[in-house]
């Protein structure tokens, strides 16, 4: 794996009158979107695999098996994650809409 490297940008400071937090990004800041951009890297770049296995992982690991009767069944080895199908599906078809249930409604009559 690529070895990470964090360079820091000080920006100068002009002399102000005004109190405040100086004008540029802080080292910690920095770091942290330096970080973050070698993260999106790294997967934009195993994109592919990440996906195939989140489906992998969606639909679990079966064998077919012939029962008693002879009808062909899943025998699952590991379970479906459905945290993984629910992730797949929203970022596919869209995130379902949420719904709230009002139960009562009070109204406030303030005079001025």
């Amino acid at each position: 794996m690529d070895k990470i490297r964090l360079e820091t940008e000080i920006l100068p400071v002009s002399p102000s009158t005004k109190k405040g937090r100086p004008l540029g990004k802080r080292k910690a800041t920095i770091q942290v979107e330096q970080a973050r951009a070698y993260a999106v890297k790294v997967i934009l770049s195993n994109l592919d695999e990440i996906l195939q296995g989140m489906t992998e992982s969606a639909k679990g690991l079966w064998t077919e098996q012939k029962d008693k009767e002879g009808n062909t069944i899943k025998v699952y080895q590991k379970a479906p994650e459905l945290k993984a199908s629910e992730y797949l599906l929203n970022q596919g078809i869209g995130k379902a809409k949420e719904t709230m249930e009002v139960t009562e409604v009070k109204r406030i009559m303030i005079d001025f």
